[in-house]
């Protein structure tokens, strides 16, 4: 039978080819690969260089009456810790006031800190002046813990525009130092005792690194106040800038709530471990060398 009277009439299709697979060729591959310049990786470099040591005047062999003073949270209780200890380990006598009816932290840290036995602002400020009288009787350099809201010392420069006067007529000299961080606001303790007539010839302003975010210069961070009417007609009058700089293993510190040299040297319970370690012995290093210009000031 023909296939037309098989009522086939299509062809039959042609076979497909079959589709070859791709090739890989190693070699060519890598030829064809984009070539990499490999390099060391390198961090961007953020911190700056160690700020220009400021020069305050010598008060070698004298009895200074040290306020510090400042906001909650801007670093007055370690640099509190941080003066007291180095006074302490060097044998030196010092008189210790905590005046924070709120927050006794600095008491917390070391024995015979005295503290007023009333929170009333008019009982307190009386104690105060009984301290620095007791101070000045016996010669021993203090230091006076204001506490952050602190209103004893701006009440009584108030009541006695001459009370830095007072002090130094007695034989000891007065010394105010005022820590702030980056707020603006920080400033506000600094320009009431100013109005109020407490600007003793010492004095410092200590601009607090902790307070500096990761990754920010000082000058991003500190520029409002560094150009602030505030800082600026402190400093031409007299007050030296100072920096402070961050404690990056604060927390561990405060947490076994031990002396800075027994943090670093591993004699806390538990001891830090060694790179918590290194970092606080980095921080004194870089205290030491940063007060270098008021070393003097301090007990």
């Amino acid at each position: 039978m023909s296939d037309t009277k098989s009522g086939n009439k299509n062809p039959a299709p042609a076979a497909k080819k079959p589709v070859q697979p791709a090739k890989f060729d190693l070699n060519q591959t890598l030829a064809q690969e984009p070539v990499f310049d490999v390099k060391p990786f390198t961090p961007r470099k953020v911190e700056e260089a160690e700020p220009v040591i400021a020069e305050g005047m010598d008060l070698s062999g004298k009895t200074k009456i040290v306020f510090v003073n400042g906001r909650g949270k801007t670093g007055k209780t370690t640099f509190l810790r941080w003066a007291a200890e180095r006074a302490l380990l060097g044998n030196r006598p010092i008189l210790m006031a905590d005046l924070d009816p709120t927050n006794a932290s600095f008491s917390s840290y070391f024995q015979d800190v005295a503290r007023p036995n009333t929170d009333d602002p008019a009982g307190v400020a009386q104690w105060m002046q009984r301290f620095i009288e007791y101070a000045v009787e016996n010669q021993t350099t203090a230091v006076l813990d204001l506490g952050g809201g602190d209103t004893t010392l701006r009440e009584t420069a108030a009541e006695m525009p001459g009370f830095a006067s007072a002090i130094a007529e007695a034989g000891a000299v007065p010394v105010l130092i005022s820590l702030v961080g980056s707020q603006v606001d920080d400033l506000a303790p600094i320009a009431t005792l100013r109005d109020r007539g407490f600007s003793p010839d010492a004095r410092a302003i200590v601009f607090n690194e902790a307070s500096k975010e990761i990754g920010h210069t000082r000058d991003q961070s500190f520029g409002r106040l560094l150009t602030s009417a505030v800082v600026v007609d402190e400093v031409t009058d007299g007050a030296v800038p100072l920096w402070m700089p961050r404690l990056n293993a604060a927390a561990a510190v405060e947490s076994r709530r031990s002396l800075f040299s027994a943090a670093r040297d591993g004699l806390t319970t538990p001891p830090l471990g060694m790179f918590d370690r290194s970092k606080v012995r980095t921080w004194l290093e870089a205290m030491d060398r940063r007060f270098a210009g008021i070393m003097s000031w301090l007990p």
